[in-house]
Protein backbone atom coordinates (compact mmCIF):
# COMPACT_ATOMS: atom_id res chain seq x y z
CA UNK A 1 0.00 0.00 0.00
CA UNK A 2 0.94 3.56 -0.64
CA UNK A 3 2.78 5.65 2.29
CA UNK A 4 0.21 8.59 1.76
CA UNK A 5 -2.68 5.81 2.03
CA UNK A 6 -3.83 4.78 5.95
CA UNK A 7 -5.97 3.04 7.35
CA UNK A 8 -7.76 3.55 10.88
CA UNK A 9 -9.94 1.25 12.36
CA UNK A 10 -12.29 2.30 14.54
CA UNK A 11 -13.12 -1.38 16.19
CA UNK A 12 -10.16 -0.55 18.65
CA UNK A 13 -11.40 2.50 19.97
CA UNK A 14 -15.08 1.18 20.36
CA UNK A 15 -15.62 0.43 24.07
CA UNK A 16 -19.63 -0.62 23.77
CA UNK A 17 -20.17 -3.06 21.08
CA UNK A 18 -23.45 -1.70 20.95
CA UNK A 19 -22.28 0.78 18.69
CA UNK A 20 -22.01 1.04 15.11
CA UNK A 21 -19.52 3.54 12.69
CA UNK A 22 -22.01 5.95 10.87
CA UNK A 23 -20.98 7.82 8.24
CA UNK A 24 -23.29 10.88 7.32
CA UNK A 25 -22.87 13.28 4.05
CA UNK A 26 -25.08 15.70 3.10
CA UNK A 27 -25.92 18.19 0.51
CA UNK A 28 -27.97 21.49 1.67
CA UNK A 29 -28.46 24.31 -0.44
CA UNK A 30 -29.53 27.13 2.20
CA UNK A 31 -27.05 28.40 4.61
CA UNK A 32 -29.59 28.79 7.82
CA UNK A 33 -30.48 24.94 7.20
CA UNK A 34 -26.70 23.75 6.53
CA UNK A 35 -25.40 25.41 9.99
CA UNK A 36 -28.11 23.93 11.89
CA UNK A 37 -27.19 20.33 10.56
CA UNK A 38 -23.47 20.97 11.12
CA UNK A 39 -24.90 22.22 14.79
CA UNK A 40 -26.50 18.80 14.94
CA UNK A 41 -24.20 16.61 13.61
CA UNK A 42 -21.39 17.94 16.00
CA UNK A 43 -23.42 16.88 19.04
CA UNK A 44 -23.14 13.27 17.65
CA UNK A 45 -19.96 12.72 16.23
CA UNK A 46 -16.52 14.28 14.26
CA UNK A 47 -16.75 16.62 11.12
CA UNK A 48 -14.24 14.77 8.75
CA UNK A 49 -14.96 17.00 5.95
CA UNK A 50 -16.92 19.97 4.56
CA UNK A 51 -20.00 18.09 4.52
CA UNK A 52 -19.57 14.89 5.79
CA UNK A 53 -19.39 13.82 9.59
CA UNK A 54 -18.29 10.50 11.51
CA UNK A 55 -20.31 9.04 14.49
CA UNK A 56 -20.28 6.02 16.63
CA UNK A 57 -24.05 5.43 17.61
CA UNK A 58 -26.14 3.09 19.40
CA UNK A 59 -29.28 1.95 17.51
CA UNK A 60 -31.10 4.57 20.09
CA UNK A 61 -28.30 6.99 18.92
CA UNK A 62 -29.07 6.37 15.41
CA UNK A 63 -32.70 6.42 14.91
CA UNK A 64 -33.01 9.94 17.16
CA UNK A 65 -30.36 11.83 14.84
CA UNK A 66 -32.42 10.43 12.09
CA UNK A 67 -35.81 11.84 13.21
CA UNK A 68 -33.73 15.10 14.14
CA UNK A 69 -32.17 15.61 10.95
CA UNK A 70 -35.75 15.09 9.17
CA UNK A 71 -36.87 18.08 11.22
CA UNK A 72 -34.22 20.08 10.21
CA UNK A 73 -33.82 19.41 5.93
CA UNK A 74 -36.41 20.19 3.64
CA UNK A 75 -37.47 18.86 0.19
CA UNK A 76 -34.31 20.26 -2.05
CA UNK A 77 -31.70 18.89 0.79
CA UNK A 78 -30.34 15.68 0.53
CA UNK A 79 -28.68 13.81 3.93
CA UNK A 80 -27.06 10.36 3.67
CA UNK A 81 -26.58 8.04 6.47
CA UNK A 82 -23.68 5.03 6.10
CA UNK A 83 -24.25 2.60 8.73
CA UNK A 84 -21.12 0.65 8.62
CA UNK A 85 -21.90 -2.64 10.28
CA UNK A 86 -19.44 -5.12 9.27
CA UNK A 87 -16.16 -3.74 9.32
CA UNK A 88 -15.06 -0.10 10.98
CA UNK A 89 -12.18 0.17 8.61
CA UNK A 90 -11.51 3.59 7.11
CA UNK A 91 -8.68 4.02 4.23
CA UNK A 92 -7.25 7.65 4.68
CA UNK A 93 -6.01 9.31 1.62
CA UNK A 94 -4.07 12.44 1.23
CA UNK A 95 -3.99 14.90 4.02
CA UNK A 96 -6.66 13.77 6.24
CA UNK A 97 -6.75 13.99 9.65
CA UNK A 98 -9.09 11.64 12.05
CA UNK A 99 -8.97 12.45 15.60
CA UNK A 100 -12.03 10.27 17.40
CA UNK A 101 -13.20 9.75 20.87
CA UNK A 102 -15.99 7.56 21.80
CA UNK A 103 -17.61 9.91 24.04
CA UNK A 104 -19.77 13.07 23.05
CA UNK A 105 -21.63 14.11 25.44
CA UNK A 106 -25.64 15.43 23.83
CA UNK A 107 -27.06 18.53 25.07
Amino acid sequence: MNESVRKYDFSDIIEDKNKKLVLIIYDIIDNKRRNQMVKLLESYGNRVQKSAFEALLTDRQYREIVNRISLVIDNEDNVRLYRLNSSNEVILLGSTETVYEEEVIII
